[in-house]
């Protein structure tokens, strides 16, 4: 890959190790003091293992290592090579594709890619990822269990309605029920998970007290929103829920949308609570009547309304502090 290997050249005692995960495997891509490495590993603790002990072996036994954030697939390498004392970053996909057809890339393996995240890496000056506390991370577990479980529940729900089969309703009373009784089962344990740990339960308590945002998204805040970022601006980039100028020249000056990149279970779950601040929080119904009068679309108000709620839910989490409807977060 030339553009790759002559860009190693000119920055020879840069390191970055790049890894292409999969559901059963991994690429690796070591540069390291001009030269490239390639191995592959399985992805499990013995291949990640395995993975440092080939770092090591090549002279980067703590490489600063990029990877993309695939969920479920990312999460056990990420963590395990964080807790080695790799410093880890979680790359946006987008920005790695991105990155391809800036080097004029055409050709797509899981080795080419592996060098490309680590070309990428060695390119940016890249946030390092911090992992959640690990009550955070089993409330994030759970709450997303119960989402799931709660989207098959409506998706028969709607066959059943559809259907109007009589042979096939009681195949779609007993799933029902069975489902219906999990989510309830889950409910319980998110309960008892909430009571083992008052801090959690503390921060979900201060967030309820903002007009709009209810045990749901305090519950889905607390899990999904990193503490580590710096402000409130950062969280908001971090959801994707920042407005993108879009000014070139004399006849292109445009304010795009914000567009699907940041977290999809933040971003629904604050969408909807949104919609009832906007009826709801005194202090954001001004905020959106006034641009409602000057004219903007009623999504572009209801957006600017979670930007507004995401910065305020994030400064009473990051400072530990309490909701004042006149100074919104007020230590």
């Amino acid at each position: 890959m030339p553009p790759i290997s002559s860009h190693l050249l000119t920055n020879p005692l840069r390191t970055c190790l790049g890894l292409d995960i999969a559901k059963a495997k991994l690429d690796a891509c070591l540069l390291h003091d001009g030269h490239i490495h390639h191995a592959q590993f399985e992805n499990t603790p013995q291949g990640l293992g395995a993975l440092r002990a080939w770092s090591k072996k090549h002279g980067a036994p703590t490489a600063f290592t990029v990877l993309e954030a695939t969920g479920r697939y990312s999460e056990l390498a990420a963590a395990t090579l964080h807790a080695a004392g790799h410093c880890v970053h979680l790359a946006n996909p987008r920005r790695i594709k991105d990155h391809a057809k800036s080097l004029g890339r055409r050709n797509k393996t899981d080795r080419l890619d592996a060098a490309l995240i680590a070309s990428f890496g060695l390119t940016r000056s890249l946030p390092a990822w911090q992992p959640p506390a690990p009550a955070q991370a089993q409330l994030r577990a759970l709450l997303r269990r119960l989402s799931d479980l709660e989207s098959l529940l409506q998706a028969e729900r709607n066959r059943t309605e559809a259907s109007g089969d009589p042979l096939l309703a009681k195949s779609f009373q007993r799933l029902q029920r069975a489902l219906a009784k999990e989510c309830t089962a889950l409910e319980a344990q998110i309960g008892q998970h909430l009571h083992a740990s008052p801090e959690l339960q503390a921060d979900i308590d201060r967030l309820t007290a903002i007009e709009g945002i209810g045990q749901r998204s305090a519950r889905w805040l607390c899990a999904e929103l990193p503490r580590h970022l710096p402000n409130a601006r950062a969280a908001a980039a971090w959801l994707g829920v920042t407005p993108r100028l879009r000014h070139s020249g004399s006849s292109l000056h445009h304010t795009a949308s914000p567009g699907p990149e940041g977290n999809r279970h933040l971003r629904r779950v604050l969408f909807m609570a949104a919609m009832v601040a906007r009826r709801h929080n005194p202090r954001l119904k001004r905020f959106a009547d006034n641009l409602a009068l000057a004219g903007k679309a009623k999504m572009s108000v209801l957006i600017a309304l979670l930007h507004k709620l995401l910065k305020i839910s994030f400064a009473i989490l990051k400072s530990n502090s309490t909701y004042d409807p006149a100074h919104h977060a007020k230590n």
